[in-house]
């Protein structure tokens, strides 16, 4: 296991981390509109980006060992983003539609 020593695999890794929590804080908000108002609300983009990154953070822990880790990182982090994108602004189009009685 080797930590992080440069700061761009720093800077990227409290990026990915920083979006893990906003991703965190958004799958709180999603659950909490789910709940409150039976509406659809997107909960597995939510959880596919949180795993995303997590595999993205324990590759920048492994010391590369080729292509392959480089493959699996950008991957993970190109999936992470989209999937966040996608995702929040799916629960803000959800949020946005009104509700008719």
């Amino acid at each position: 296991m080797e930590f992080p020593t440069t700061a761009e695999e720093l800077l990227i890794a409290g990026y990915v981390f920083f979006c893990m929590g906003l991703n965190v804080i958004a799958l709180l908000i999603s659950a909490f509109f789910h709940r409150k108002t039976k509406g659809n609300a997107p909960f597995l983009g939510f959880l596919l980006s949180l795993l995303l990154g997590a595999i993205f953070m324990g590759t920048i822990l492994v010391p590369d060992a080729g292509a392959y880790v480089g493959i699996v990182r950008t991957t993970a982090i190109l999936g992470c983003s989209m999937c966040s994108t996608l995702s929040i602004v799916g629960l803000f189009v959800s949020m946005r539609k009104r509700r008719t009685r």
